[in-house]
This record gives C-alpha cells, structure tokens and sequence, in this order.
C-alpha cells in the first residue's frame, strides 16, 4: 500500500492511461471498435503501465539514495539494501513482461518499449546518469515519461503513426518539458548545492526559468492543437468538442501569455507555476484549470460519456475517472 500512495498515489495518477487518456478515447470514438475486449485490453495496459511506473520511480530512487538524503527527500530504499531493491525492480519488469506480451505482437510495440527501458532506467544508474547531462538528460526524462508512453498506448491498441499521434504526441511533450523544467528549476539551489549537473544547473537559473514560461505558453497552445485534432477526426460530435473548444478558448485568454508576464515580474515561482504541488492543492484559477482539470479530467470525461453513449459498458470509464479524482476534483 506505501508503494501504491507513494507520491501522491503517481502510479495511478501518472499511470499512461490516466495521463492518456483524451487520445485513448479519441482513438477508440474514431476507429477502434468499442467492445468488452477492447475493455479487457485497456485494463490489462493499465497494469502494464502500473509496473511500468512503478518501475521507473523506484529505478530513480535505487540511483537516488544518498542524493536524497542529503537532499532531505524520501526515499523508498533509503532503509533498504541493494540487493534488495534490485530483486524488487527485476521483479516488477518480469511481472510488466507478461502484461506486455499480448502487446508485443502490435507493430512497433516492443521496439517502443525497449526504448522507454533504456531511457527509464539510465536516466538515473550509472554509468550512464543521463540526468546529470544537461540537454540529454532533460530530454530522456521528456521521453520517458510522457512521450514514449503515449506512444506505447497507442500503438497497443491501433498505430502511434497517425494525425491522432502526431498532436497528442505534441502536447505530451511540451508537457513533460514544462513539468520537468519546473521540477528542476525549483529544485535548482539544491541542484547547485549538491553538484547536481541538471540541465538548469548547466544553463544557469535565469536561462531555465525563462525557458519555463515558454514551455507552459507553448504547452497551452498544443492543447488547443491536440483539441482542433479531435474535432477533425469525430465530425459526428461536433456539437460537444465545440463547445469544449469554447472553454478551453476562454481558459487561454485568461492564461495566455501570463507565464510569461509572471517572469518579468519575477513571481513565476510559485505564484506563476501550475505544476508546484503546494500551489495545486491551495489554488483552482485559469491556469490550474487549463494545465490540470481540462487535459486530464474535463476532456477525457466528456469523450468517456460519448464512448459510453456508443457502447454502454464504456461508462465504467468515465465512472473510475470520477471515483479516482471526485466528483468535487473534476467541477474545480
């Protein structure tokens, strides 16, 4: 159970098909067949993407200890031997074996999935240790933890390679890129501090904290793509992605070029950072709004009532999207 709350229960929350899950079901409206074995197979890549996470949290923390602890941050294995640890994470990528086999057979599948090991797991292990690589280590991390993932989910259930993909493929990025920017940025003293080479340590913080308010102008902008992609694709729902078209166009004059505004203010962090945990939990405006509730509850909720009104079974999905965040969570 500590593993399964840890970070805020991250291995459902950050789970591919939670963070997905607007393109699973713009997929599944546009040209997979809704089905109970389109149900099972989204099940069973929730529990591939579970240990998949599970993994790539605990590999970081394995690498991790000693920095932690002078750090003074949670570990999993800070109390834990090596020996240990790694029988866990051998564990976890057999157990992700056999929930990925049924997958492997979907062209590019497993070139994907082999990709998301080698960057999940030399991201932090030596000799490698892309984090302290400046550029390359910001980039894996992009990779690895939103890029290839949607990429996988994909191409488990249809192709990566399509207009569907390539926007989404857009917006997850630019999102990883704006959540990992600000994870290093705030974190940017201790980095220093510790010898910590990250990409922001490399460029200095003025560079990175204005290289964070493009991120968060430019990721708001591909929502927009990735919302315009949706539209195109499922002309009969016109009427319902329009209207959330108009939201998310209200949502981006109250947010656009506000990052940016923040910084020269020099009050991007925290009052300007949507993905500073403290500030998520005490403030719900525009820019929570349109980082946070649109993406990952509004949008998926809405295409999950449409996927239940074509196949009724499908309404287990919008019903654990709203067990999971709370009814509360989703209207604010």
């Amino acid at each position: 159970m500590s593993l399964l709350s840890r970070r805020n229960f991250g291995l459902i929350r950050y789970n591919s098909v939670w963070q997905n899950s607007a393109a699973l079901l713009t997929l599944a409206l546009w040209r997979v067949p809704l089905s109970l074995a389109f149900l099972g197979r989204v099940g069973l890549f929730f529990l591939f993407g579970s240990l998949m996470t599970a993994y790539g949290y605990l590999v970081n923390d394995l690498a991790d200890v000693e920095l932690d602890r002078r750090h003074g941050k949670s570990n999993a294995f800070a109390e834990t031997s090596k020996g240990r640890a790694a029988a866990l994470l051998l564990g976890l990528l057999v157990l992700g074996a056999l929930a990925a086999w049924p997958f492997l057979r979907r062209p590019a599948f497993g070139a994907l999935w082999v990709s998301w090991l080698g960057l999940a797991t030399f991201y932090s292990l030596p000799p490698l240790r892309l984090k302290e690589h400046g550029l390359v280590g910001l980039c894996a991390t992009v990779l690895a933890q939103q890029t290839l993932p949607l990429l996988l989910l994909l191409a488990a259930f249809d192709t990566p390679w399509s207009r569907l993909g390539l926007a989404f493929g857009v917006f997850a990025t630019l999102r990883g890129l704006s959540s990992d920017l600000g994870h290093q940025v705030r974190d940017y003293a201790n980095d220093a501090r510790t010898g910590t080479r990250t990409f922001a340590v490399h460029i200095g913080y003025t560079q990175s904290a204005r290289l964070y308010a493009l991120s968060l102008e430019a990721e708001r902008l591909a929502l927009g793509g990735a919302l315009l992609t949706a539209r195109l694709l499922l002309p009969q729902y016109a009427p319902l992605i329009t209207a959330l078209g108009a939201a998310y166009l209200l949502l981006l004059a109250l947010t656009l070029g506000r990052s940016l505004a923040a910084l020269r203010r020099g009050a991007l962090l925290p009052a300007g950072d949507p993905y500073d945990e403290a500030r998520q939990k005490r403030r719900r405006d525009a820019l929570h709004l349109i980082h946070h509730t649109f993406p990952s509850a509004l949008l998926p909720l809405a295409l999950g009532l449409l996927a239940a009104w074509e196949y009724p079974p499908m309404a287990l999905f919008p019903l654990s999207l709203a067990a999971f965040y709370g009814l509360g969570r989703l209207l604010t």
